[in-house]
C-alpha cells in the first residue's frame, strides 16, 4: 500500500511512501505520519492511500517506508482533506499549509488528541423567539427570516443589508440563539481584534454560562488550543473570531455569520494558505448544512452581484437608509497645503460648537513610497524585495523606512544610493503626517490617532484611544478607515477625508467600491443635525464622487455591477494575478514567454468558454532607469474550472533562479 503524504511546507507537491504492513490496517486519510524526509524525520498528513498499480512510482529507486502513525485516529476528516483540496485549487495553496491551517498548533507537534465529546443541552439556551422579541423592525424582520433556515441541516446563504444604526449584534444573537436551539454550534467572524468588543458583550450577555469563546491572533498557545479542542468536541456551541476561526474544526456548524463581509481583510494574501473567508464558509456549508450569513451596511459588489444572480437570498430594506449630514466635495487644485482653508474653518466652527471632527486619510504611517525624481529609485525591504513606507519612528520622532511586510525598519536617507540625487517625491498621506499637520493648526485641541500600527502595539491603549474619542475628551481623531467603521456619535460634528484620491485613483479594480463604501461608512456615522461630511480630492468630476450628494449605495451598487461586467471582473469573471521579479530584465522577459505559452487560452484551458484573457504586462520597466524589475499578468477566467486549470498549469511551471513567480488567485493587491 502507497501513502500520498502531503508536508506543511510551502511546496506544490506531495510525496509517496510505502505503507507497511503492520501498519495497513490502522492508516486512513487524515491521519498523521513520521517519515524520513530528506536527512531527516518529519510529520506529514496522508492525504490519499493507493495499490502500488495506482501510484506512479516511475523514476523512484525506492520508495521510503512510514515510522509511525502518529494518531490513534484521524486528525483530519474526510470533508477536511477534501476542502483542503479545494483549497489549493481554489487559491494555489501548497496542501500542506492548507491542512495545516485546521489545526490548532503545528502539525509536527506530537500532541494527543483525547476529548469528551459533549452531547449539547439546550436547556439553558435562550430560546430564538426570546431573542426575537427584544427586536423591531427591519431587525426583527430579519431574524424570523433568516432564522427559518438555520438548523434545518441543509445549506443556505443569505446576504443582509444592515442599515446603518441597526444594532447587527442583537440580530446575530437571535440567529445564535436558532443555532444553539437546533443543538448545533454558531460562528460568528469579525474584521479585527477591535470589532469584537460589542459582539462580545451582546452574546455573553445573551448566552451567559455559553458565552462565545474567542478565537483571534492574540490568544496565547495553551488558549488556541483549549479553544480548538472546544469547538472540536462541541463544548465551545458559539465561537467568536477573526479571519483564521474560519478554519475551526466543528462537529455541527449550523450558522456562520461573517459581519462587515465588504472588508478586504477576510481575504488572507500575506500568508499561505490563501483563501477568502467567504467562500470557505460557502464551501464548508455543503458538509455541515450551514445557513452562511454574509452581513454588511455596505455590501461588496461580489456578493451583491451573487445575490442578484440568485446564488444568495438577499434580505434588505424595501427603502434606503436617509441622512441628515451635509456633504462638501473640496476640489484641492485650488488650495494648497494638507487641509484645504474651508476645512480649517469647518474644524474650528465644530470645535468652537462642541463637536467632534474625526480625519480620515487611507494609510497609516508617515507617508507612503518615496521616489527619486531622478532615477526612479525607491526603497524596496532586502529581505522581502517589496517597497518600503516612510513612518516617524515613536518616540524619537525620526523618519525610518518600513517594511509593511516583514516589519524590517532602515534608517530614511536624503541622497539616492542609485544617482546621488536628492530631490524625492512622496506619494499618499499618511496618519502620523495627517496628525503632525493637524496639531500645528490646533495646538489647543486635544487629540489622537488609530491606526493599524496602534492597534498592533497595544489592543488594550488602541481602545481606550477610541473610547477617549467616542467617550471622553478627546476632540480631533485622526485615523484610517477602520476608526469610521459603524460608530454613530451624536456630539460628532465632522467627518473629514482627506486624501479621497488615494481610494479612488488607485489601480485596484475595487477603488470605486471601497472607497463609496468608506464615504457611506463616514456619512452615517454623523446623527448630529447639522454634521457635515468632507472630502478632499483633485478629481472632483470622478462618478464616485458625483453620487455622494445621494448617497444612495444601490444605485452605486447596480452602475459598479454594469462596468463590471462590461469589462469582465468579479463576479463575472475569476481573476489571477502573476508576479515576476528579476534583477535579470532578460531572463524575466524569457520566462514570461513561457508563462503565456503554457496559458495558450486557445486549447485546453479556455476551452470554449467565451472571454478568457491575459492582461498585462503591468508595470514593465525601463532598463536605463532600474536595476530590478517587476511586473504582473492578470488572467481573467471565465469560471471556476477555468481558473483551477490555469492554476495547475502555473504549479507545473518552474521558474528559473533568477526569476521569483507570485501567483495570486482572486488577488485584492494591484500596487
Amino acid at each position: 500500500m502507497i501513502a500520498e503524504i502531503a508536508f506543511p511546507i510551502p511546496l506544490h507537491r506531495t510525496f509517496y511512501y510505502r505503507m507497511p504492513s503492520a501498519l495497513e490496517a490502522c492508516a486512513a486519510p487524515g491521519l498523521r505520519v513520521l517519515v524520513p524526509f530528506g536527512f531527516r524525520q518529519a510529520a506529514g498528513v496522508i492525504v490519499k492511500l493507493l495499490k502500488d498499480c495506482e501510484a506512479d512510482l516511475s523514476g523512484f529507486k525506492e520508495v521510503k517506508s512510514v515510522i509511525k502513525l502518529l494518531d490513534a485516529k484521524p486528525v483530519f476528516k474526510d470533508d477536511i482533506v477534501a476542502l483542503a483540496f479545494w483549497i489549493r485549487d481554489r487559491w494555489n495553496s501548497p496542501l500542506g499549509l492548507s491542512l495545516e491551517a485546521f489545526f490548532s498548533g503545528r502539525l509536527s507537534d506530537p500532541w494527543a488528541f483525547e476529548y469528551t465529546s459533549r452531547i449539547p443541552s439546550v436547556d439553558d439556551t435562550p430560546a430564538h423567539s426570546e431573542c426575537v422579541g427584544a427586536l423591531s423592525g427591519f431587525a426583527a424582520e430579519a431574524a424570523l427570516r433568516i432564522g427559518h433556515a438555520v438548523g434545518r441541516g441543509s445549506p443556505s446563504a443569505f446576504l443582509l443589508e444592515t442599515p446603518p444604526g441597526v444594532e447587527r449584534e442583537k440580530i446575530f444573537a437571535a440567529l445564535c440563539a436558532r443555532a444553539l436551539a437546533s443543538g448545533g454550534q454558531a460562528l460568528v467572524m469579525v474584521p479585527d481584534l477591535n470589532a469584537m468588543p460589542p459582539f462580545a458583550d451582546t452574546l455573553s450577555k445573551a448566552f451567559g454560562a455559553q458565552s462565545p469563546a474567542l478565537w483571534h491572533s492574540r490568544l496565547t498557545p495553551r488558549q488556541r488550543e483549549e479553544t480548538w479542542t472546544g469547538v472540536l468536541s462541541g463544548r465551545n456551541r458559539v465561537v467568536l473570531g477573526t479571519r483564521s476561526a474560519a478554519f475551526l474544526p466543528f462537529k455541527k456548524l449550523a450558522l456562520a455569520i461573517v459581519d462587515s463581509e465588504h472588508e478586504n481583510i477576510y481575504k488572507q494574501e500575506e500568508a499561505e494558505p490563501h483563501f477568502h473567508v467567504r467562500d470557505l464558509l460557502l464551501k464548508r456549508s455543503a458538509a455541515h448544512g450551514t445557513c452562511v450569513v454574509l452581513a454588511s451596511p455596505c455590501p461588496s459588489v461580489e456578493a451583491y452581484g451573487r445575490a442578484l444572480s440568485g446564488k444568495f437570498e438577499l434580505v434588505a430594506p424595501e427603502a434606503p437608509q436617509p441622512g441628515s449630514a451635509g456633504v462638501l466635495v473640496l476640489d484641492m487644485n485650488n488650495y494648497a497645503g494638507l487641509i484645504a482653508e474651508p476645512l480649517v474653518e469647518k474644524i474650528k466652527l465644530s470645535l468652537e460648537s462642541g463637536r467632534k471632527v474625526l480625519l480620515l486619510t487611507g494609510r497609516k504611517g508617515y507617508t507612503g513610497l518615496i521616489f527619486c525624481v531622478k532615477c526612479g529609485w525607491t526603497r524596496r525591504c532586502a529581505r522581502c524585495r517589496v517597497p518600503m513606507s516612510v513612518i516617524k519612528d515613536e518616540p524619537e520622532g525620526k523618519e525610518m523606512f518600513l517594511c509593511r511586510r516583514c516589519g524590517k525598519k532602515d534608517p530614511y536617507s536624503e541622497v539616492c544610493p542609485r544617482c546621488s540625487g536628492t530631490v524625492f517625491r512622496r506619494s499618499g498621506l499618511g496618519t502620523q503626517k495627517a496628525e503632525e499637520a493637524v496639531k500645528k493648526l490646533f495646538p489647543g485641541a486635544r487629540t489622537a490617532r488609530f491606526d493599524g500600527d496602534v492597534v498592533r502595539k497595544s489592543v488594550k491603549n488602541a481602545r481606550e484611544t477610541l473610547e477617549g474619542f467616542f467617550k471622553g475628551g478627546t476632540e480631533i481623531l485622526v485615523g484610517t478607515r477602520i476608526a469610521a467603521r459603524d460608530r454613530g456619535l451624536e456630539t460628532l460634528g465632522l467627518v473629514a477625508v482627506l486624501d479621497a484620491d488615494a481610494e479612488i485613483s488607485s489601480t485596484d479594480f475595487r477603488a470605486s467600491e471601497k472607497a463609496f463604501q468608506l464615504f457611506y461608512e463616514a456619512y452615517h456615522s454623523l446623527k448630529a443635525p447639522g454634521a457635515e461630511l468632507a472630502v478632499q480630492t483633485r478629481e472632483p468630476g470622478h462618478y464616485v464622487l458625483s453620487l455622494l450628494k445621494e448617497m444612495d449605495y444601490k444605485k452605486f451598487l447596480n452602475s459598479e455591477l454594469a462596468a463590471r461586467k462590461d469589462f469582465f471582473y468579479p463576479p463575472f469573471s475569476f481573476l489571477i494575478k502573476v508576479s515576476f521579479s528579476s534583477f535579470d530584465l532578460k531572463a524575466l522577459e524569457a520566462f514570461s514567454e513561457v508563462f503565456l505559452k503554457a496559458l495558450d487560452f486557445s486549447g485546453e484551458v479556455g476551452g470554449e468558454e467565451p472571454g478568457s484573457e491575459v492582461l498585462g504586462p503591468v508595470g514593465a520597466a525601463d532598463p536605463k532607469k532600474r536595476k530590478f524589475f517587476s511586473q504582473y499578468y492578470l488572467i481573467k477566467a471565465a469560471d471556476e474550472k477555468t481558473s483551477a486549470l490555469c492554476l495547475e498549469k502555473l504549479r507545473a511551471l518552474k521558474a528559473p533562479k533568477k526569476v521569483k513567480m507570485i501567483v495570486s488567485a482572486d488577488p485584492y493587491g494591484f500596487r
